[in-house]
């Protein structure tokens, strides 16, 4: 058995685990990985791009230099905001804020760009004598495009530069836009500050009589609307009142409805079961004549007992004359003492309903107070915020004069100091040196940081571009399917091998042999043998090696000790028989017919346990006949017959007999060329397999090239070196002698 090296074992991936069948897009993504790879495979082109612009860029930075250089001559202004003092303040300046000295150094920065400012500068007869002035068209218009300005960060300082093709000019021209902008500043300075501390003095004047027209008014409002009695000493009387008498008719309408409870219950029943106190029981016992029937009562009585004392009988007619007045007294006694309870009753009625309606009238009256006292305290609120206003307005007045008095006591310092804005020239412009333009210490950096910019930006472009299956991590994950093997391109391959088809049978030792025989160890382990009996062998497109794939698939299998059939599908563009020269005529299409038997078509070969039928004659209508009867009893037959059927089929995107095959057999295994198959065209093969419910065993990429971070440079001199010099040898001479003089196929057969 061959020994393999542990690098050779690594590079070929295991289709043990499928990877997830996601969409391909952006998402499935490019990595560092991917990026290094590009690196290693375009790494000449990177560095000639990289090597050309820098070249360029340095060679370009030498004429420049040389003929067109650029001097540049700069100024150094100190820009200082004017040095305010506040009244009282002993010999400090007031501190001005960052944000303002910026914003007043730049106003200086436009200052200095005004185009009169320049017109004067190029009426001054230095400037006028310089180069630079009798080569422009429109000097104007280029010193105000060519003026540089900035502000030095962090600092009160302008810088002011200027650059020409004569070294001697631009200081010229620097200073002479400095010294006529300090002229400017100078002379205008003190005119401007005059004419501010002029309208400064008339808004205080214009202040101090708007406070004195709001305090007036303030004054004649208080008199004429504040007149209430205890206001100005802070009491509110009005509040004090409106408030006592919002108690009063709280407590009158709780009174009122006391009242009006009681007269309620009173009417609601009977007068007889009215109560009456014991105060009126007196009163009713005080009453003259019901002590008067008392007292007669009292009498008839005594007389009564007396009469009785005297012995006489019940009978008698002086007793019972006596009994009969004491009945008629008591009786008006009771009657009597009945109608003054009623009449007390009658009393309680009444008074109950005039306390109610006494109630009522005092709560309607006390409210009548309550609602003028409200609308009092409105109008003294009204009055009272009228009266805050003109204290509001006072305050701000106040303050706007005093900030405004301020100002104008600063501005008379100012211009007493004759310091409006203090500029100052503090570096003068000199000659230069040397050339501003080019700087090799920025091109010639930026040059070779931009072609290897542009080389690698070329490099992810070209790769961007490309579309192809270039390696089988394309195929994982664009297409998604699982790598059963990989086979190099056969002009890597370092033994003389003219054709790849029998590789494995002429060539036993070699890389692509091996390639081949990691192959069928991958088929044999992807699924069980008696799921994958009968192989279909695709492609997207033609020529892309199927056929060459199919042959060495069948002989290696062959070798492994399995009984193998190799049978030609592709009746548009049967390959077998050209390298297999003996095989007859007939084949497939034959069987089909029912013309002939399988035993009469098949072709043993010299490779061990590998058989072959051809495709014979193309019939009218593949398809149908691919999808017939006769077919299912042609696979059904060759597999009792043979461990392993390798059918070689024709593409799949170009005729549908792939697919009819594809839905007949255990599995199908699409072969992928190297660099020329798109990844579009495989992932829409694939597709389609799946929509005719074929089970897709795996891929394999074939004519893999050597390149920089690709695949095989250093696995294949490692196997190399791992085999025996002699046993190399010895199959060098026996492929030699065994060769045939009329077959020189050229290996681009393996298409």
């Amino acid at each position: 058995m061959t020994t393999m090296p542990m690098t050779v074992q690594e590079r070929l991936p295991m289709p043990l685990i499928q990877a997830a069948r996601a969409p391909a897009g952006p998402g499935s993504g490019f990595n560092v990985n991917d990026f290094l790879r590009i690196l290693k495979q375009r790494i000449f082109l990177i560095i000639f791009i990289f090597l050309f612009i820098g070249a360029a860029t340095t060679g370009l930075t030498f004429y420049l230099r040389a003929h067109y250089p650029l001097w540049r001559a700069s100024s150094a202004i100190q820009v200082e905001a004017p040095g305010i003092k506040m009244p009282m303040q002993l010999g400090g300046e007031m501190r001005v804020q960052s944000d303002v000295i910026d914003r007043f150094v730049n106003d200086q920065a436009v200052l200095l760009k005004d185009e009169l400012l320049l017109g004067e500068v190029l009426q001054d007869a230095a400037v006028r004598a310089t180069q630079w002035f009798n080569t422009q068209d429109r000097p104007l218009i280029e010193l105000r495009d060519k003026l540089r300005i900035r502000q030095i960060p962090q600092t009160s300082y302008l810088e002011v530069s200027f650059s020409t093709h004569v070294p001697d000019d631009a200081p010229v021209i620097v200073n002479a836009v400095v010294a006529r902008y300090l002229h400017r500043v100078t002379t205008s300075s003190q005119q401007e500050l005059t004419e501010e501390l002029a309208s400064v003095r008339e808004r205080v004047r214009l202040l101090e009589q708007d406070l004195e027209r709001i305090r007036n008014e303030r004054q004649r409002f208080q008199e004429n609307q504040m007149g209430t009695v205890g206001l100005n000493a802070g009491i509110n009387v009005i509040t004090d009142t409106w408030r006592i008498l919002a108690d009063q008719v709280t407590r009158l309408e709780s009174e009122k409805l006391q009242y009006q409870t009681a007269y309620e219950n009173m009417t609601a029943v009977d007068a007889s079961q009215i109560a009456i106190s014991p105060q009126m029981i007196q009163m009713i016992q005080r009453d003259p004549q019901i002590a008067a029937l008392q007292n007669q009562l009292l009498g008839l009585n005594q007389e009564l007992q007396a009469r009785q004392e005297e012995g006489l009988g019940p009978n008698h007619r002086a007793l019972t004359d006596i009994q009969a007045r004491i009945m008629v007294v008591e009786s008006s006694l009771l009657e009597l003492q009945r109608r003054r309870e009623a009449e007390i009753r009658e009393n309680e009625v009444n008074s109950a309903y005039t306390f109610y309606v006494n109630a009522a009238q005092a709560e309607l009256q006390l409210r009548e107070r309550l609602m003028e006292a409200e609308s009092k305290q409105r109008d003294l609120d009204r009055n009272l915020a009228v009266y805050q206003s003109y204290d509001e307005r006072l305050q701000e007045r106040t303050e706007q004069l005093r900030q405004v008095t301020a100002y104008a006591d600063q501005l008379n310092m100012v211009i007493a100091e004759r310091g409006a804005v203090r500029v100052r020239q503090r570096v003068r412009a000199i000659k230069p040196l040397e050339p501003y333009f080019p700087n090799f210490k920025v091109m010639i950096p930026a040059g070779a940081m931009a072609g290897l910019m542009l080389g690698l930006g070329l490099a992810l472009l070209l790769e961007f571009m490309d579309t192809s299956v270039k390696t089988t991590r394309d195929l994982i994950r664009h297409v998604h399917i699982p790598i059963l093997g990989t086979v190099p391109d056969l002009d890597d391959e370092e033994i003389d091998l003219e054709k790849i088809e029998l590789a494995v049978h002429l060539a036993p030792r070699s890389m692509i042999a091996e390639a081949f025989r990691t192959f069928r160890t991958n088929l044999l382990l992807s699924a069980p043998l008696d799921q994958q009996r009968l192989v279909l062998l695709t492609s997207a497109k033609p020529e892309e090696g199927k056929t060459a794939v199919s042959i060495n698939l069948a002989a290696a299998i062959g070798q492994s000790g399995r009984r193998v059939l190799l049978v030609d599908a592709n009746f548009h563009q049967p390959a077998l028989r050209a390298h297999f020269p003996n095989l007859p005529a007939e084949g497939l299409s034959n069987i089909l017919i029912g013309q002939r038997k399988l035993d009469d078509l098949i072709h043993h070969t010299e490779l061990p346990n590998l058989d072959v039928l051809n495709s014979g004659p193309i019939p009218p209508n593949p398809a149908e006949l691919l999808a017939g009867g006769y077919m299912g009893q042609f696979l059904k037959e060759v597999a009792e017959r043979y461990e392993q059927v390798i059918i070689d089929g024709p593409p799949v995107l170009l005729l549908s007999d792939a697919l009819v095959l594809a839905g007949s057999v255990d599995g199908v295994i699409l072969v992928c060329r190297a660099k020329v198959s798109q990844r579009g065209t495989v992932l829409r093969a694939r597709e389609q397999l799946e929509q005719v419910n074929s089970r897709i065993l795996g891929a394999v990429l074939n004519a893999v090239q050597v390149a920089r971070g690709g695949y095989y440079r250093e696995q294949i001199r490692s196997y190399y070196d791992y085999q025996p010099a002699e046993v190399l040898a010895a199959e060098s001479e026996a492929r030699l002698s065994a060769k045939p003089d009329d077959e020189e196929l050229d290996h681009e057969s393996q298409g």
